[in-house]
């Protein structure tokens, strides 16, 4: 009679990323250093390194620096706006929390570390067009649009007042949110009679948004 009892363990299989798991690991470290370097000092190697792959793979995955640029975009705002979109969609409350609730949403995104990508993206459109395109045709006008939606909503329950323009109204809510984020991360921190910080920024500014719309 067989006596052994041991049992024949096979090792395990080496777990294997996903390409779409590499590729977003790369735009991840390359946010990280185009927002710190900026985007003309950070070279592919450099991305390389930061993401722990080998020089080479970046190659794989992005033609050249800016199909990297527009999948950075991808990764710091399609998250996002992913979640702004289904808040909106799911909101029941007054159309006055539906904005704040859409600039909150804003202000934690703009606080993170992917918040710097707004600065980025500005301060390259000029060098880089067809990004500047990427980015309008797939995340700022969708942002736009909901602005524009929590406005005819608010309009058509009698919540805000009846408006001249619905879509320039939106640029005038949405523009002066990237516009904060970008003074903060540029002339702020050098102006030393500067005492505005954020929470007195979104207050005056929702106070002010607030009484341009009520009836």
């Amino acid at each position: 009679m067989n006596t052994d009892h041991s049992v024949n363990i096979s090792p395990p299989t080496p777990r294997t990323r996903r390409p779409e798991d590499r590729a977003s690991e790369i735009a991840r470290a390359a946010l990280e250093l185009f927002v710190t370097r900026g985007f003309a000092a950070t070279k592919l190697e450099d991305v390389a390194k930061a993401a722990s792959v080998s020089k080479g793979l970046p190659y794989l995955y992005f033609k050249n620096k800016e199909e990297l640029f527009k999948a950075v975009i991808t990764e710091a705002v399609g998250g996002p706006l992913a979640e702004a979109t289904d808040m909106t969609d799911r909101f029941e409350g007054p159309s006055e929390d539906l904005l704040r609730e859409l600039v909150r949403g804003f202000r934690a995104f703009e606080e993170s570390p992917a918040g710097g990508v707004i600065k980025l993206i500005l301060a390259e459109a000029g060098n880089f067009p067809d990004v500047a395109r990427f980015y309008c045709a797939h995340f700022d006008l969708r942002g736009r649009d909901l602005f524009i939606r929590a406005l005819h909503r608010g309009i058509r329950r009698g919540e805000f007042r009846s408006l001249e323009n619905v879509d320039a109204t939106a640029i005038i809510i949405a523009q002066p949110l990237a516009m904060f984020s970008v003074w903060k991360r540029s002339l702020a921190p050098y102006d030393p009679t500067n005492t505005i910080d954020s929470d007195q920024f979104y207050a005056a500014y929702l106070d002010f948004i607030f009484k341009g719309l009520r009836p």
